[in-house]
């Protein structure tokens, strides 16, 4: 493969990956496999990269006051949970079955980013101690499988933390994407060491890929804070919806 190709691809993913609060991996993965690359070695690079997507304009967003460290540290904890049994199902998964069950998802993730509304019974909980128990757990189980996901699927999670952070913890859709970028990076870590460990990982395609996406991430920071919560909904539902199509397209096909 061409160096500048996954360069490229990273950028887009760090880019596209902090206007919608993603890690970028499923920006990554379907664009890798779209390329010639084997999903099982494409997973594992973007978890990687995912990494340059969380800390590329992080600080910035954080000093906007758009970060909450708190509930990160909280759904993360569940996360990394899920992260860790998904680094065993990948190898006991073929490649055919990921990619088909991966553009499920981005489908479903189409149709929940155009539903995506804050909601007024959560606006102004400043505590964690504020919010209802059972939105909480609702939030922790959420988070749960969106590790998983991470881990199996090489994406950070976002396509599932975003939603939740907005329907179910009532956070604004700027503040969820400025936090799940924070969640994305810490999930994304958890199943590099454990792909790292299992010797899944391509060092070159991986740092290629890493340099994209920080270098993406951190322009991209800049216009996050100028663009309408409505159109950060619009491109993240085209997006899924076409990657998605692509990918069930080619799960069924081989």
């Amino acid at each position: 493969m061409n160096p500048v190709e996954p360069l490229a691809i990273g950028f887009a993913a760090g880019f596209l990956g902090t206007l919608l609060g993603i890690g970028g991996g499923s920006i990554m993965v379907p664009l890798l496999v779209l390329l010639g690359v084997d999903i099982k070695r494409a997973v594992p690079a973007s978890l990687v990269a995912i990494l340059g997507t969380s800390l590329g304009g992080l600080r910035r967003l954080h000093s906007r006051g758009l970060v909450d460290p708190r509930m990160a540290v909280f759904l993360e904890s569940a996360s990394i949970t899920g992260a860790v049994v998904g680094v065993e199902i990948l190898g006991r998964l073929e490649s055919r079955l990921l990619t088909l069950l991966l553009g499920l998802i981005l489908l479903v993730s189409a149709v929940g980013f155009t539903a995506l509304k804050r909601l007024s019974a959560g606006q102004g909980w400043e505590r964690l101690s504020d919010i209802p128990v059972w939105r909480l757990a609702l939030g922790w189980l959420v988070s749960l499988v969106a590790g998983l996901v991470s881990a199996v699927f090489g994406v950070g999670g976002g396509v599932l933390k975003v939603p939740l952070l907005v329907l179910v913890l009532g956070f604004s859709v700027h503040a969820a994407v400025a936090t799940s970028k924070l969640m994305v990076g810490i999930t994304a870590l958890t199943g590099v060491v454990g792909h790292a460990l299992a010797g899944r990982v391509d060092p070159m395609l991986s740092l290629l890929l890493l340099v994209g996406t920080y270098t993406g991430a951190t322009v991209s920071a800049r216009l996050l804070l100028r663009v309408r919560a409505k159109t950060l909904r619009l491109i993240a539902a085209l997006y899924y919806l076409a990657m998605g199509l692509y990918m069930v397209y080619r799960g069924l096909t081989g």
